[in-house]
């Protein structure tokens, strides 16, 4: 069984702060890696994790909100500039057009660069995959994977990962529904929106609360998803400036039988129970 890994990379929101970049976790087995979502500062955040940029090769959009994807355009043209020559991207219907717009964006920039003698290979030969309906997700790596669709007010993927034995779920931004309990059904590991986890309201969001309830979830209903699936272990994510940890903790915790964790930015953890997280 292979080690596999998650890295919280960054577990904010679309509101800047100090403490917790924009959306983005990576995980890794056998050394392969899968990055999913792109938010502000991910590429940063990757190094400071470890990673070169250049060293990662493929990556997953749950949805094309800013917030997901503000990191890409550093991401693709810094990660190439330090020596990618191949890069797949996979994401919901728009992710070409998105992709097309960030080489269009900084089009005189990466010319000048070819001009030098640089390979185009990298950056102007991108593999985009859009996933167009829910279901098998097909992907170079050969990972079996699918994706069902979320509750959220853009197209929305969450995806459900099986490596050796191993099922990894995120869930992208989403309301409570019955879709995410089947997708993460006895999974050993979701990460789960839960935005709105307990904390002090500014005036700003309790004018859209009621909103906001709508496309995401309590630190409460993310345990009750993950209990009602029958997960193993569960990572809350994609918190308000606001959140209070310990109390969502207390609150979520009653609901949820296996493992509960609210991470800091750069925390990794083992999808499954392993020997390396056991010490053997």
């Amino acid at each position: 069984m292979a080690d596999m890994k998650i890295t919280m990379l960054g577990t904010g929101s679309p509101r800047p702060e100090v403490s917790r970049s924009g959306p983005a976790q990576i995980i890794e087995w056998n050394n392969n890696r899968i990055l999913f979502d792109c938010g502000e500062g991910t590429t940063g955040q990757l190094l400071k994790a470890g990673y070169t940029p250049e060293s990662v090769t493929h990556l997953w959009f749950t949805h094309l909100h800013s917030d997901h994807t503000f990191g890409y355009g550093q991401f693709l043209i810094g990660g190439w500039g330090r020596g990618r020559s191949e890069l797949t991207v996979i994401g919901p219907p728009g992710t070409k057009a998105f992709h097309e717009k960030i080489l269009d964006l900084y089009k005189e920039d990466i010319d000048y660069r070819c001009s030098l003698g640089r390979s185009e290979k990298g950056v102007k030969d991108v593999h985009v995959i859009e996933v167009e309906e829910p279901g098998k997700v097909e992907n170079p790596l050969g990972v079996q994977a699918s994706a069902a669709k979320m509750i959220h007010n853009v197209c929305t993927y969450g995806y459900r990962l099986e490596i050796d034995g191993q099922v990894l779920v995120i869930s992208g931004d989403t309301a409570p529904h019955e879709g995410i309990v089947e997708l993460a059904e006895d999974a050993d590991l979701l990460v789960i929106d839960a935005s709105l986890a307990a904390g002090e309201q500014s005036g700003a969001l309790a004018k859209i609360w009621d909103h906001l309830q709508k496309e995401h979830c309590t630190a409460e209903q993310a345990a009750e998803i993950a209990e009602q699936a029958k997960v193993k272990k569960v990572i809350f994510t994609h918190f308000l400036p606001e959140v209070d940890t310990e109390k969502a903790y207390q609150e979520a915790k009653p609901l949820f039988s296996g493992e509960l964790i609210i991470p800091e930015d750069l925390e990794t953890y083992y999808v499954a129970k392993t020997t390396a997280e056991l010490g053997g």
